[in-house]
């Protein structure tokens, strides 16, 4: 009697040592499933995360090299020599000189002018039209220079077409000043193609 009742345990032990076997087994492969998941999860959103990187680094590197010629500004060249001649607040001053190019991080107008000996310079921002810096000096040499008549200058933006017309590359920069001749000219400066210089009031091509 007593044999049967040890076997009768003996065998409920091991239905519930099989059952919780099983189980056991169970989670371990419910354990492995999620854990595989898991992983594939992380490879995904890893994935996605390069490959958001490199469309934002490639973003970026096409905005690096897309040149002024394409970018619209807020402050034109008329409006930065109005803010040139507004900062130093003398009546009659000439522009003899103007540059557009990146500084710091920012597209600036460097503009130089002359009044009565004395030589004036001044960077405005191109987005926010802010006075940057401004310089005045003496200068005896203000004689010899020779002031821009803005109403003759084409527009840069017609400047740098004409200049990437049969030309490789992006405008970097640009600059309005007098050549060794005595005209005004803009000097385009082609990063990856041959720089320009042309007339500034007919846009022929002087130089390339």
């Amino acid at each position: 009697m007593k044999l049967n009742k040890n076997l009768k345990y003996g065998a409920s032990a091991l239905a519930l040592a099989l059952l919780l076997s099983a189980c056991s087994g169970e989670n371990a492969n419910k354990a492995k499933e999620d854990a595989k998941d898991a992983a594939s999860n992380a490879e995904i959103a890893i994935s996605q995360e390069v490959s958001s990187a490199k469309d934002k680094a490639e973003e970026k590197v096409d905005e690096a090299t897309k040149g002024i010629e394409g970018k619209e500004f807020k402050v034109s060249l008329d409006d930065a020599v109005n803010k040139f001649k507004e900062a130093f607040k003398v009546d009659g001053i000439e522009v003899s000189s103007l540059e557009f190019d990146e500084d710091d991080g920012k597209y600036v107008y460097d503009i130089k002018g002359f009044k009565d000996g004395e030589e004036f310079e001044a960077k405005i921002d191109a987005e926010s039209g802010e006075v940057l810096s401004k310089e005045q000096d003496k200068d005896d040499d203000t004689k010899d220079d020779m002031a821009i008549d803005f109403t003759k200058v084409k527009a840069p933006k017609e400047a740098m077409e004409k200049a990437l017309e049969n030309n490789k590359g992006y405008v970097k920069s640009y600059e309005l000043d007098f050549n060794d001749q005595g005209k005004l000219v803009y000097e385009i400066d082609v990063e990856n193609g041959d720089d320009v210089e042309l007339d500034a009031e007919t846009l022929d091509i002087i130089q390339k």
